[in-house]
């Protein structure tokens, strides 16, 4: 069994699937979430609900390190960043 957050998760997505998460965007609130994304090839995300101002502060404050934070997105909460993610995707035409 795995557990949110850390790399397992996203292996198991990739084994049940057959599709790879890599470059995929994973949103989270936590130091933790977005160390597994980093490590797992995906985009990092985050939220600054639940634990995620205080991760946004450690960062900022450089309390805790990681390399590259600067350039990860950080939105109010989960439905800002899924509009955000949902707009860097064209809508399917209907072909009827």
């Amino acid at each position: 069994a795995c557990r949110k957050p850390g790399t397992g998760l996203l292996a198991a997505i990739e084994a049940e699937l057959a599709l790879s998460p890599r470059g995929a965007p994973v949103i989270g609130d936590s130091l933790r979430d977005l160390q597994a994304a980093l490590a797992y090839g995906c985009r990092p995300v985050l939220v600054r609900t639940g634990k995620g101002a205080a991760t946004l502060l450690e960062l900022q404050s450089g309390r805790v390190t990681l390399p590259g934070w600067e350039g990860i997105p950080v939105y109010a909460d989960l439905a800002a960043a899924a509009r955000a993610i949902l707009q860097q995707y064209p809508a399917p035409q209907d072909d009827r």
